[in-house]
């Protein structure tokens, strides 16, 4: 049990008792009741110590038995694209959608509502779990319309379907060329399918109707309700401007400056986004943040490779089910270690986005190739880093690179990385996290949400058990314990964005950004069910309410009119 360090005279603004307290501070400790002033932890300790700095005006609340620790930190998300996909006119994932006649059904219904020529949107399919087994095409949504260009986005993003209609205003047609880095799908006679992978799409992304900021900002609303209510305080978005541009940019100041949006919020541009701040190679100070607190930029993202369900991810040794493909760079070597070398000389931490080996390897060549041994403590990072090999994992650990693991593959892909992508000795090393932690990386753990939900407590589950969604278990000589997991979404993933000396444990002084559970994931049996059962009832930001599941959850009534329940507060407004 920890003890409440000296205060003096200094009294809490909020005392939170009568449950657990996981610090997971390098002791572990633990208390029974966590103390607030100010939005930042006061203390842990005991319920007689706390409660005793308690003054009149103190907000005090019982846990009954749950669970406090610190909220959750997202070391890889799109808000924006994850904002779009919940105010989108069609829902094109499975489920709800079994097969390709579903989602033209959808579409088909969403002309009812959409005025003639204006675009209809849909996002979420996967191809590998829709019954045919493919992507839609062009012929397929044209019997949803020919009046509406339809473009339909894929759940990985990289790949995107659309119709005739879609394809023409883009024009892209028989004598259309690949593009650097993309792929224009074609038919037996050359003539284009309509699903277009990696940069082909982008000519299509870009003739969507552009929103207003009002309309932006709303959309990151939307997203940082769903992170709140999975306990996620903070969120790194890698890849501000990937959907939208540096638009994006304007709509964060405007979304947390109203109070919109509560979360907070570690921007990585997107490579191309950091050329229009300015001449050359503009350095961190050119990105205006709204303060270091809740919205700060200080990194970049560069896209290397694709994805491996999509035979894009840039591998070694050939896929599986295609024995003539090894996937595709983005970007060439040369350009890769060119882009990074610039971004570090001016002073950016780099994310680099790497599913296949082979694009890892790259990616490492780049950032030893900076001669500064441990990359000047910059922790320049590689994202998702699916299928890195136990050599890599040396190179990492040697230069200082830092990883976000996409832990959540072994369950959402895993039985198709086994059976057809990567076969059952690669496939089982995905995400190989007690590797990692074995050479002493600190890595944190994300969802890539929208491509998967956000729920950290389903991040956990899957790196403590990996168990695929057919309830196989997959490479269990990479399960890590509960407490590792935790951390790989609350002390080690706060070390990823520079935020550690604030953030990511419980302890005096920092923030008190806290998720409440239902129970502690720590007493659960890591062999049962009682991991997963658990929930998120509540999450404070900054000492304030900002989430609660419903009454039972947490008492509300020193919170008068935040919200209702089940909704996002919104800086103490009603929303």
């Amino acid at each position: 049990m920890s003890h409440p360090r000296h205060v003096g005279d200094v009294k809490a603004d909020l005392v939170f008792y009568g449950g657990t307290v996981l610090t997971l501070d390098a002791a572990d400790r633990r208390g029974s009741a966590l103390a607030v002033r100010d939005g930042r932890v006061l203390a842990v300790g005991d319920d007689r110590d706390v409660l005793g700095l308690a003054a009149e005006h103190t907000r005090r609340y019982d846990l009954r038995g749950r669970t406090a620790l610190p909220g959750f930190v997202e070391t890889h998300t799109h808000p924006y694209f994850f904002g779009l996909t919940l105010d989108a006119e069609v829902d094109a994932g499975s489920p709800p959608n079994d097969g390709i006649e579903d989602i033209v059904e959808r579409v088909a219904a969403a002309t009812r509502r959409i005025p003639r020529g204006e675009w209809i949107v849909g996002y979420r399919y996967d191809d590998t779990l829709l019954r045919d087994g493919r992507h839609p095409t062009r012929h397929d949504l044209d019997a949803a319309s020919s009046d509406h260009p339809v473009l339909l986005v894929h759940v990985s993003g990289h790949f995107v379907s659309g119709n005739s209609l879609a394809l023409r205003h883009a024009g892209i047609g028989r004598a259309s060329k690949d593009p650097p880095g993309g792929l224009i799908a074609r038919d037996a006679s050359g003539e284009p399918t309509g699903m277009l992978a990696e940069t082909a799409a982008f000519p299509l992304y870009a003739l969507l109707p552009k929103k207003s900021e009002h309309d932006m900002a709303e959309i990151l609303g939307l997203a940082g309700d769903a992170y709140l209510a999975a306990g996620v305080t903070t969120v790194h978005d890698t890849g501000i401007g990937l959907t939208s541009g540096a638009d994006e940019l304007a709509a964060y100041r405007r979304a947390v400056e109203s109070g919109r949006l509560r979360t907070r919020v570690r921007g990585y541009l997107l490579d191309d986004i950091v050329r229009e701040l300015g001449p050359g190679v503009p350095g961190p100070a050119a990105a205006a943040a709204l303060d270091d607190d809740r919205f700060r930029i200080g990194g970049v993202k560069i896209i290397s490779d694709g994805s491996i369900q999509g035979l894009t991810g840039c591998l070694s040794e050939p896929y599986t089910c295609a024995p003539s493909e090894r996937g595709m760079m983005l970007l060439s070597a040369a350009e890769l270690t060119e882009r990074i070398a610039a971004l570090h000389d001016a002073g950016w931490q780099v994310a680099v986005h790497g599913n296949g080996d082979a694009a890892i390897q790259a990616i490492l060549d780049a950032y030893r190739g900076l001669g500064t041994g441990r990359a000047d403590g910059r922790r320049h990072r590689i994202e998702h880093c699916q299928t890195v090999r136990e050599d890599q994992l040396d190179t990492m650990a040697e230069h200082g690179i830092a990883a976000s693991f996409f832990v959540k593959h072994v369950y959402y892909w895993g039985d198709r990385h086994r059976d057809r992508f990567l076969g059952p000795e690669r496939a089982r090393r995905i995400s190989p996290l007690v590797s990692a932690g074995g050479r002493g990386l600190r890595f944190g753990l994300h969802a890539d949400t929208p491509v998967t939900p956000v729920a950290p407590l389903e991040g956990i589950w899957c790196a403590v058990h990996r168990r695929t969604r057919d309830g196989v278990e997959l490479g269990p000589e990479q399960r890590v314990d509960v407490r590792t997991a935790l951390r790989g979404y609350t002390s080690d993933a706060a070390y990823l964005g520079f935020d550690e000396e604030h953030a990511g444990t419980l302890e005096p002084g920092k923030r008190a950004d806290v998720a409440l559970l239902s129970g502690d994931p720590t007493a659960t049996d890591p062999t049962a069910t009682a991991l997963a059962a658990l929930t998120v009832d509540a999450t404070v930001v900054a000492g304030d309410l900002a989430w609660v599941r419903d009454h039972g959850a947490l008492p509300v009534e020193a919170f008068p009119g935040q919200a209702e329940p089940g909704k996002a507060f919104r800086d103490g407004s009603p929303p």
